[in-house]
Parts: structure tokens; C-alpha cells; sequence
């Protein structure tokens, strides 16, 4: 090779145009991991939560990787990557049940009562509902759901509570976790939870800095930053 290099520079830098071709090639980006994570998402959910060994695993790590995403905040002046809503919408297809983190208001309506309580996370299929008052599995409610899209709202998104904790004595803010199902959504309604999930994943991979993915973790996923 170093006689390539020193007599034959020019095949040098074809063998090095065709190396970085192939890496470019085999390499991947931030919204490949994450339509990886929501594809498995999908089969675990699809599934009862059952993966192969080696599926579950894949899917441990990507969750890792997904929350580290998820608790970042601020836009970074620098971050690991840009990406259009376009690219997010073309790239990451199987969002459907890709949960994004929220703190939105809103208003649960059960017959005529009415509860204050705040959404953890949300996707187009459901919402992790937190509030003081728990509602038990199979009762049907209604969300009113604020400052969704840039402003807009769903209002009433119909859901049944699928499954709840309590916290009890926890310090935590809201003694009740429950996850909401969304029922019978309005074309409109589903399109305006997409483009907020769309838009928090363009925010919050605009606040990802390049040393907040694990060094390691970059280089084995040979992830292109």
C-alpha cells in the first residue's frame, strides 16, 4: 500500500474515494436509529410486549438512545444533526405509537365532572395522563387537549384508560399514572397529533450536542453526525 501511495498517488485516492463511499453508504443517521426504535416499538406493542432475545435487546439499547433524546431541552447551538419535518416525516414511517415527552395541560372530562391533570407523553395513539384523580381501567373519557401543533387543539379527543399506578405517598407532582387510548379519532385530530409529534422530534434532535450520544455508541452504530 505504501508503494500505491508514493508511486501511484491517483489510485490512492480512488481506493480512498471508494472507502468513503462505502462507509457513507453503510452509514446511518439519528432518524434511522429512531425509525428502528419505532419499528420495534410497534412489533412489542403489536406483540404484548413479546420480542425475540436479540430483538429485545436491540430494542432496550434504541430506548436508551430514544430517552436520551427525549430529556433534551433548548435549542443547541451546535447540535449532532438538522433535519427537516419533511425528512422526519419521510424517514421515521412507523411512528404511529412513537411517544414523544410533553407537559401540556388538560382537561379530563368524565360525565359531567370535569379534572385538571397534565399529559407526560403522547403519541397518535394514546397519552401517559397524570393527575390527582384516578380513573379506573375501561372507563371511558374525554381530553381536551391544549396547544397542540403549533397552537392548534383537539378538542374532545375521546380515550379509555387502559392501564394505572398509583404512586401513593410518592413526592411526585400527580399521584395517579394512567395510560390513555385514544378512540374514533377525526382525520383532522390524527393529523394534528402527527405533525406534534413530527415537530418535537425536529426540536428535540435540534437540542441533541454531539457529546451528549455516548462516544461508543456513535462509532458501533456508525452513525453519520
Amino acid at each position: 500500500m505504501a508503494w500505491i501511495v508514493t508511486t501511484r498517488p491517483y489510485l490512492a485516492h480512488a481506493v480512498r474515494m471508494l472507502y468513503d463511499q462505502q462507509m457513507e453508504k453503510n452509514s446511518k443517521t439519528l432518524l434511522d436509529l429512531i425509525q428502528e426504535f419505532a419499528a420495534l416499538n410497534e412489533s412489542k406493542t403489536l406483540s404484548n410486549g413479546l420480542l425475540s432475545r436479540k430483538g429485545e435487546a436491540r430494542w432496550s439499547e434504541l430506548r436508551d438512545f430514544y430517552e436520551t433524546l427525549m430529556v433534551q431541552n433548548g435549542l443547541c447551538p451546535d447540535p449532532a444533526s438538522r433535519f427537516s419535518t419533511d425528512e422526519i416525516r419521510e424517514t421515521v414511517v412507523n411512528r404511529g405509537r412513537l411517544r414523544v415527552r410533553t407537559d401540556l395541560a388538560t382537561v379530563v372530562e368524565l360525565d359531567t365532572d370535569l379534572h385538571h391533570a397534565r399529559v407526560g407523553n403522547l403519541s397518535c395513539g394514546g397519552v401517559l395522563l397524570l393527575s390527582d384523580e384516578g380513573f379506573d381501567q375501561g372507563m371511558l373519557v374525554t381530553l381536551h387537549l391544549a396547544d397542540l401543533s403549533q397552537g392548534d387543539t383537539v378538542i374532545p379527543a375521546e380515550g379509555q384508560v387502559v392501564w394505572g399506578s398509583d404512586r401513593g405517598t410518592s413526592s411526585s407532582m400527580y399521584r395517579f399514572r394512567m395510560g390513555i387510548q385514544f378512540l374514533g379519532l377525526e382525520a383532522s385530530e390524527h393529523e394534528s397529533l402527527d405533525s406534534f409529534v413530527v415537530d418535537s422530534l425536529e426540536k428535540k434532535l435540534l437540542s441533541l450536542a454531539r457529546d451528549a450520544l455516548d462516544a461508543d455508541f456513535i462509532r458501533k452504530e456508525n452513525i453519520s453526525i
